[in-house]
């Protein structure tokens, strides 16, 4: 029998557009029915997120468990983290609200790729902060009115605008092809190699909504489909 293709999500739609659009909400125009629950809350068992805490540990990442966050439309994070240091001093700015496997692919994606990655500058420049527009996020996807929920919505993807050093300006996420510069490089680099870790890497080229920033994210697909655009 032919191999079935994996169902390729419209997942190019699942960010946002501007920071200051991404917290804004849109749902005020839908109709009862389109307000209904398209996405569900995943509840973690506390053995599963104690293995996940010893790895976020063990990677150096400063986090703690708050509050679950409840909201409507399936929207929340049953156990959500705040992350305020991804890797040893790098930070995560703002700090971030997040479902630990959200955080853990994250602080696996900066220890393996982006911290590596930065050993290309020369020796006086280090990694010192990973800059975010938006982790969690009640709202659908391009915060539209309707349709699906975006994975913001509970805690599965974060926003990465663009990276701090000590010994060098930021490089901010930003269309850089064709350029032929270092920063151009590192953005490919840290780009590509983070579909290793998150199974959506949306950013600058993929759409309208993405010139600013890369969208990461957790989500499951059939037969393990990754969106690398």
């Amino acid at each position: 029998m032919p191999r079935e293709k994996p169902a390729r999500a419209t997942d190019p739609g699942d960010d946002a557009g501007p920071p200051e659009q991404r917290d804004a909400a849109s749902d005020e125009t839908a109709t009862p029915d389109e307000r209904l629950p398209d996405i569900e809350t995943p509840k973690p068992e506390l053995a599963d997120l104690k293995a996940c805490e010893a790895d976020l540990e063990r990677l150096g990442v400063v986090f703690e468990r708050q509050e679950a966050i409840i909201g409507e439309n399936g929207c929340g994070i049953v156990a959500p983290y705040s992350i305020s240091e991804i890797a040893n001093s790098v930070t995560i700015s703002p700090a971030a609200s997040m479902r630990c496997p959200t955080a853990l692919s994250l602080a696996r994606w900066v220890g393996d790729v982006v911290m590596p990655s930065t050993e290309a500058f020369p020796d006086d420049i280090r990694l010192s902060e990973i800059r975010q527009g938006s982790t969690y996020v009640c709202r659908r996807r391009n915060n539209s009115a309707t349709g699906k929920m975006s994975e913001h919505s509970i805690g599965n993807a974060i926003d990465v605008m663009g990276f701090g050093f000590e010994g060098r300006e930021p490089i901010p996420v930003s269309p850089r092809a064709g350029d032929g510069t270092m920063e151009e490089a590192f953005q490919r680099a840290v780009r590509a190699g983070a579909c290793l870790h998150f199974t959506t890497v949306l950013g600058p080229g993929s759409d309208g909504n993405h010139n600013d920033h890369l969208h990461l994210d957790i989500i499951e697909r059939s037969s393990g489909y990754r969106l690398c655009q």
